[in-house]
């Protein structure tokens, strides 16, 4: 997910991301919520509040008219829908906790075609995103999930029906400088699936 920059020198984070649609805008809200309250979880709802699937991350996208190439590239791709099932973790030296979404040969070429037009002029993209590394999910929660905690979250979360199918359909890019909210910065409506030409 995009994480806000959290240490010193490290003082603004950039990320391209698709922000849920509603209902799904809403239901992922819900648990967000729903951590908090019961197992008092909640970085993720209080930093990055708002659901969403994030491309790439950089501490700053080195690329000239980026919002007129995003809108231009944008035109040139499908909406796509995505599937979820499910909660998994992800391990290490920090836990996530996400709803994956299944890594389908469209939504992969999708994300590689994005990774690629930003990956121009030195920019410093987080390589976590690349597509050798990248999977494709919704965050619940990072930060404060813990070894102590995960077990209870988890088994809660199990009774939860979480099997959407998720048309996404824009593009969104957006920023955080160290110690303020996350802002948007420009959001790109994709075009409906049309037919192509042979």
């Amino acid at each position: 997910m995009f994480k806000p920059p959290n240490k010193k020198g490290d003082e603004k984070v950039e990320s391209l991301l698709s922000i849920l649609p509603q209902p799904f805008y809403n239901k992922i809200t819900k648990l967000w919520n729903e951590l908090e309250k019961n197992f008092n979880v909640n970085w993720v709802k209080n930093n990055v509040p708002f659901p969403h699937i994030t491309w790439s991350v950089a501490e700053e996208y080195k690329v000239n008219d980026l919002n007129k190439l995003l809108k231009k590239a944008t035109k040139e791709l499908d909406s796509l829908t995505i599937k979820t099932e499910g909660v998994a973790l992800f391990t290490g030296k920090k836990l996530t906790l996400y709803i994956p979404v299944k890594p389908t040969k469209e939504i992969l070429n999708f994300h590689e075609y994005l990774w690629n037009l930003v990956n121009v002029n030195e920019s410093k993209l987080n390589e976590y995103y690349s597509p050798d590394n990248w999977f494709p999910h919704i965050t619940l929660a990072v930060e404060d999930i813990n070894k102590e905690n995960v077990g209870q979250v988890t088994s809660y979360l199990s009774d939860k029906k979480l099997k959407f199918q998720i048309k996404l359909e824009s593009l969104s890019l957006v920023h955080r400088e160290l110690g303020k909210k996350v802002e948007i910065d420009e959001t790109f409506g994709i075009p409906k699936r049309r037919k192509r030409k042979k």
